[in-house]
C-alpha cells in the first residue's frame, strides 16, 4: 500500500497578515509628501545656513528610504505571497525591510553628526525668520504623516493581538521613523528660536547633534 502523500490536512497558510493593501497605499502617501517636504528642507537648511533644519531635511530623506524600503517590502511580500519556496511565508521580508530602514537611518546619522561638529567651530550665519517657516511647514507635514499611519499602526496591532499573529514589524519601522522625524523637527524650531531670540548660536548645530 503506497504512502498518502496528500499532507494538505495538516497544512496551514504563514500569511500572518493578509490585508496589507491599506498599509501598502498609506505608506506611498506618506512617501510622495515626505519627499516633497525634505527637497524644501534641504535646499532651504544650506541656503539659509540652519544646520537643525539642513540635518531635518536630511533626515526627511533616511524617512523617506525607509519608508520606500517599508513600501517595496509590501509589494514584494504580496508579489511573491503564493510563492512555495517561502516554507513560513513572506513576512520575512517586511521584518528585513524594517533591519533595512534603521540601517540607513544610522549611515545619515554619522554624516550629520560631522557636519555639525564642523558647524560647532565654523558657524556661518543664519537666516532664522525663514529657516523657521520651512521648519515649521516640515513639522506640518511630519505630523500629518504620523497621523496617516497612526490609525493604521494601532489597527493592525491590536488585530494581530486578538488573533495571537506576528506583529506588522515592517509598519511599526515606518510609524515609529515618521514620529522620531516629528520630534527632530520640534528640536530644530527650538534650536532656531533659542539662536535667534537669545543667541545661543551653538544651539542650532547642538540639536543638530
Amino acid at each position: 500500500m503506497k504512502p498518502d502523500k496528500d499532507i494538505s490536512n495538516w497544512t496551514h497558510s504563514h500569511q500572518f497578515n493578509p490585508e496589507k493593501k491599506v498599509s501598502e497605499t498609506k505608506t506611498l502617501i506618506v512617501i510622495i509628501v515626505t519627499i516633497v517636504a525634505m527637497v524644501i528642507e534641504i535646499i532651504a537648511g544650506w541656503y539659509f545656513g540652519s544646520m537643525a533644519l539642513f540635518s531635518d531635511g536630511w533626515h526627511m530623506m533616511t524617512h523617506a528610504t525607509a519608508l520606500s524600503i517599508s513600501f517595496f517590502a509590501y509589494v514584494i511580500a504580496r508579489t511573491l505571497s503564493a510563492d512555495r519556496r517561502f516554507g513560513f511565508g513572506t513576512w520575512k521580508i517586511e521584518i528585513l525591510g524594517a533591519y533595512t530602514s534603521a540601517i540607513v537611518l544610522g549611515f545619515v546619522g554619522f554624516f550629520i553628526f560631522g557636519v555639525s561638529i564642523n558647524r560647532i567651530y565654523h558657524p556661518v550665519d543664519i537666516s532664522y525668520n525663514q529657516a523657521l517657516v520651512v521648519t515649521c511647514f516640515g513639522l506640518i507635514v511630519n505630523v500629518i504623516c504620523v497621523l496617516v499611519l497612526k490609525d493604521n499602526h494601532h489597527h493592525t496591532h491590536e488585530k494581530h493581538h486578538h488573533h495571537k499573529t506576528k506583529q506588522d514589524l515592517n509598519l511599526k519601522s515606518a510609524y515609529l521613523h515618521v514620529l522620531a522625524d516629528a520630534l527632530t523637527s520640534v528640536l530644530a524650531i527650538i534650536a532656531l528660536l533659542g539662536a535667534k531670540y537669545f543667541e545661543w548660536i551653538f544651539l542650532d548645530p547642538l540639536w543638530a547633534l
